[in-house]
């Protein structure tokens, strides 16, 4: 006889890792969108970038465009190589899906969900408050540093997720087993 399908189910082990792989590709935009304003924002005040002819300047930034190139190509290098231990550290790859319909699991899920929507909630609200008090007055007179502040703010939210993420499927990956086991 076949065994029956019961209700609905729900694959734990790709929200993990997918979960993981947004906030991986997050860090990585960000980290070059800082290097980028940082780079600009240390030029703008240069005396020679004032004195700088139009075909100059047009030839900078072509090069400037180039570089960047090369390091969104590094980065998806780097994504490629890395991102299947970063997805391996969150979760293991042998969990897989659950069924809803069993006692407890649907409550636990959306404890989990709550927990990392919660530090997601408070990273942002918490890094809004540092930028209010730190960093609002330079940004408004700099859109290189606001770029600066605003690629910082995005990295350390999204690794401040990851670490959550990583350490709530480490927490949740035996009692999923637990679960599938049953």
């Amino acid at each position: 006889m076949a065994k029956k399908e019961s209700g609905e189910s729900m694959d734990v082990g790709s929200l993990f890792r997918g979960t993981a792989t947004i906030t991986f590709v997050a860090e990585i935009v960000s980290a070059i969108m800082l290097l980028g304003s940082t780079v600009a924002f240390i030029l703008r005040d240069q005396p020679w970038i004032q004195d700088v002819q139009p075909d100059v300047a047009i030839f900078l930034l072509l090069l400037a465009g180039m570089i960047t190139l090369f390091f969104f190509l590094g980065a998806i290098g780097f994504f490629v190589r890395f991102n299947r231990r970063v997805t391996g550290a969150v979760i293991s790859h042998d969990i897989g899906s659950v069924d809803l319909s069993k006692p407890r699991v649907r409550s636990v899920i959306v404890i989990y969900g709550i927990g990392i929507g919660l530090i997601l909630i408070m990273g942002i609200y918490g890094y809004y408050l540092i930028y209010q008090y730190y960093f609002a007055t330079l940004a408004a007179t700099s859109i290189s540093f606001f770029g600066m502040t605003l690629s910082l703010g995005i990295f350390i939210v999204a690794f401040l997720v990851q670490i959550v993420v990583a350490a709530l499927g480490r927490t949740a990956a035996p009692m999923i087993r637990t679960v599938l086991n049953e």
